[in-house]
């Protein structure tokens, strides 16, 4: 088995760990994810949701803007 090192970034992160990485709220981060702005992972039909540390990545890099 291989082994995992203890400070390997997480890929899949759960609906609040994901909020914080993006400083939003919890109904916020829900709000995008139902909006289909970004994907969940469900591994069975009462899983929690995952969302995926690139999905968020991309969903920033859409929302950049400059301000003039």
């Amino acid at each position: 088995m291989p082994k995992v090192q203890p400070n390997a970034k997480k890929r899949l992160l759960r609906l609040k760990e994901g909020a914080v990485y993006l400083s939003l709220s919890t109904w916020q981060l829900r709000r995008v994810i139902q909006s289909g702005q970004v994907p969940v992972v469900r591994v069975g039909p009462n899983a929690p949701w995952l969302v995926d540390i690139g999905d968020l990545d991309k969903w920033v890099d859409t929302h950049k803007e400059t301000i003039d």
